[in-house]
């Protein structure tokens, strides 16, 4: 095999580095031998170039569950002076995955996750609405998810490097849930949305139980898709640093040819349909530019004339996503572990 130098920044990827990131997109706990093997690189120079990574806040690995739940977008108008200080506060809050600071006619723009319509009313008018920076808010129902931030890819591999790594299932497809999570399932779930790379015996330490366990309630939650994993990385680091959110509408017997042109779009990072509003879809795009926000909405007037864009912000900074809290260079910088099932906020 050929051995590349780790590098001993992070600041700049190199090819090696993006390739690295690209193959966990597609099996984010495959083993370095099979992640090398792919790469033509020495296991334990992949191992090595990945914990860099995750040092410097590049790239991590995250689980987080795939329901039964109860999943929204809030968004949040704030109080002059306070958007900061609202948005370090909802951070902190476990079921509120994504917190960003965004343009248009809202400040924050929130993605939750929790176990029932009530939990999410009393997130939504006891917890944001004790806040003092909170002026108002408005909430839309996910219905269904068309693509989540897992399913996207850098395509740095090539394709012979991907068949190396095998087969992906993309986070979104074959859904097979059938059953709310036990306690211990919840407790894994907050592990890994830790560290999805985290292995058997560390979980069992962790949770206070054997190996074997967890091998078995693991294998039933991935089999079941209760438990889905994504690697993610630092956005400006990405190539694609400006995120796109739009808001649109299109006729009920429309919506199927919908979502598969915006799932076929290699800016989409976040397809869902949605209810609740006006809108019965959100995109999110992850693009090279913001000029590149008048073609993408042009490529859309072209290939889904269809759907109708209502409104559209532009994401200023990203404080946290999927539980990863980040800096403002878009690092990570810390973690509020997953706990959708608790009332904490």
């Amino acid at each position: 095999m050929n051995d590349h130098p780790v590098q001993e920044s992070a600041d700049v990827l190199d090819e090696v580095d993006i390739a690295l990131i690209n193959a966990l997109q597609f099996d984010p706990r495959a083993p370095w031998s099979t992640i090398g093997a792919a790469l033509g690189i020495d296991p334990a120079t992949a191992a090595r170039r990945w914990s860099r990574l995750v040092a410097g806040g590049v790239a991590w690995v995250v689980a987080h569950p795939g329901g039964p739940q109860v999943a929204a977008f809030v968004e949040v108008d704030c109080a002059a002076g306070q958007v900061h200080a609202t948005a370090q506060a909802v951070a902190a809050w476990p079921p509120v995955l994504t917190v960003e600071h965004v343009s248009g006619g809202r400040d924050l723009l929130l993605t939750v996750t929790v176990p029932t319509l009530g939990a999410l009313s009393r997130l939504v008018t006891t917890a944001l609405g004790a806040l003092d920076g909170v002026r108002a808010t408005r909430t839309h129902l996910v219905t269904r998810p068309h693509v989540i931030g897992g399913d996207w890819r850098l395509r740095a591999l090539t394709p012979g490097q991907r068949a190396r790594l095998g087969k992906s299932v993309p986070a979104t497809s074959g859904r097979q849930i059938t059953r709310a999570l036990t306690p211990v399932e919840r407790e894994l779930v907050q592990v890994l949305s830790v560290d999805a790379r985290t292995s058997l015996t560390e979980i069992a330490d962790a949770i206070g139980t054997s190996a074997s366990t967890v091998r078995r309630r693991l294998g039933s939650m991935i089999e079941h898709r209760s438990l889905e994993f994504r690697c993610d990385m630092a956005q400006p680091l990405s190539g694609w640093p400006v995120s796109l959110t739009l808001w649109a509408q299109a006729p009920g017997d429309q919506a199927p040819k919908v979502a598969q042109a915006l799932a076929g779009l290699a800016e989409t990072r976040v397809c869902l349909g949605l209810t609740g509003g006006a809108s019965n879809f959100l995109l999110t795009a992850w693009l090279r530019s913001l000029e590149d926000t008048e073609r993408l909405e042009q490529v859309l007037a072209d290939r889904v004339p269809a759907m109708r864009i209502i409104d559209r912000t532009v994401t200023l900074s990203t404080v946290k996503r999927m539980g990863r809290l980040l800096g403002p260079d878009g690092r990570a910088v810390g973690v509020v572990p997953l706990d959708i099932w608790s009332d904490s906020a």
